[in-house]
């Protein structure tokens, strides 16, 4: 009896021990994820997915579609149409494109991580976080904060007018449009600190929801500066490699740019390729960051809560998705969150979801996570108009899923 009881405790604390030790039940290691999830999505069919893309390839919508879905049994990823209109070449998992402004949600994790170790305070006026001499502006003593810049409710406008210098009136409006994209490769730091001391606000910071590029690179530099690295390096430290996401980065390598898709102007009447722009480290937290199909199932399942990793990531991009600020509540209740678009109808539970879009390049990311679904979509054009893979794919994609669960 006395041999018996023994075994018991020493199961027993054996037990607690394990438990103790062992990381939260469903939550995997990125390493684990990659080497299980792979294949084992299962909420909707192969023919299901084809059924949404399939006609936008064949309608010539999007040369090329890669579809990246997730729940909790797994991953899957789907390959449309080709990632080069002269070759015929299709795109595979390791394809890589601009995401576009689907960067700005790396931007906001690394607030949110930021803050959660001391290093930054939200609510906190960004006078005391920029370089020295720079003035940052205010409305009637309310001041800008990083809070402000991370739900674009800073007041600032979207881009300096610098980029507009870009542009010639005598070329064709599409030559136009993506002559401005050259300001994300030369407005400096410097430049881009100097607009912001020379900016007038129209209201109060914290007012009204607009738009900023601007108001988002300054938000990643800060981040950045605080922690003596540039953006690319704090992104990689932070997010990146702790993730296993080596196919990503804060701007073009070499090796990404040879496995790149060619990217084309859907604005331009011929359809034409568009021209490489390469962000500069100060415009990266905007919309400068690119990935493969594999790196962004991944980063869709940290969204989801699926894997952590060591640092305690998971706790940061939980507060990313806090919804901040209200943007509508009409029809659609509407929410931004750090750099997230939060969402919720009758019909439709919570959903995250951020859209970007290049000069050349879509990119879509959304998900719901209290159902554990999400979907990446990867574009190789661009149409600078209401065409977007987010109403053509994601979203529906999202309502199928939904339907299913």
């Amino acid at each position: 009896m006395i041999y018996l009881r023994t075994l018991r405790i020493q199961y027993l604390v054996v037990l607690a021990i394990f438990l103790f030790c062992s990381p939260i039940a469903g939550v995997m290691s990125p390493e684990e994820w990659r080497s299980t999830a792979p294949g084992n999505f299962s909420t909707l069919t192969a023919e299901e997915v084809s059924k949404v893309a399939e006609p936008l390839i064949q309608n010539g919508t999007y040369p090329c579609l890669v579809i990246i879905l997730v729940d909790p049994n797994g991953s899957a990823i789907y390959t449309y149409g080709v990632s080069n209109r002269a070759s015929g070449a299709a795109s595979n998992n390791k394809t890589t494109f601009e995401i576009g402004s689907v960067s700005k949600t790396f931007t906001g994790l690394l607030l949110a991580d930021a803050e959660l170790r001391g290093v930054v305070n939200l609510s906190a006026p960004i006078q005391s976080y920029v370089p020295d001499g720079v003035i940052v502006p205010s409305w009637q003593g309310r001041e800008i904060t990083l809070a402000d810049l991370a739900t674009h409710t800073s007041g600032l406008p979207n881009v300096p007018w610098e980029f507009y210098r870009y542009q010639d009136v005598r070329d064709p409006i599409e030559t136009q449009a993506e002559s401005s994209f050259r300001g994300y490769e030369e407005i400096s730091a410097e430049m881009g600190y100097d607009w912001l001391s020379h900016v007038t606000l129209s209201r109060r910071p914290g007012q009204a929801w607009e738009y900023s590029n601007g108001g988002t690179a300054i938000a990643g530099d800060i981040v950045a500066r605080v922690q003596n690295k540039t953006f690319p390096e704090l992104v990689r430290e932070r997010i990146l490699d702790p993730l296993g996401m080596k196919s990503t980065a804060a701007g073009w390598s070499e090796d990404l740019l040879n496995r790149s898709a060619t990217g084309y102007r859907g604005y331009a009447p011929d359809r034409d390729e568009g021209m490489v722009i390469r962000y500069n480290g100060f415009w990266a937290p905007a919309a400068g960051i690119i990935s493969d199909a594999d790196d962004m199932a991944v980063y869709l399942a940290l969204q989801l809560g699926y894997i952590d990793t060591p640092e305690g990531l998971l706790a940061a991009v939980n507060r990313s998705h806090q919804p901040r600020v209200l943007r509508s509540s009409e029809g659609i209740e509407l929410w931004e969150s750090l750099f997230w678009d939060t969402f919720e109808t009758k019909d439709i539970p919570r959903t995250h979801l951020k859209a970007g879009e290049t000069n050349r390049f879509m990119a879509d990311i959304a998900f719901v996570r209290d159902k554990g679904i999400g979907v990446v979509v990867l574009a190789n054009t661009a149409y600078l108009s209401d065409t977007h893979v987010e109403s053509d794919v994601a979203i529906p994609l999202i309502k199928l899923m939904l339907e299913k669960r």
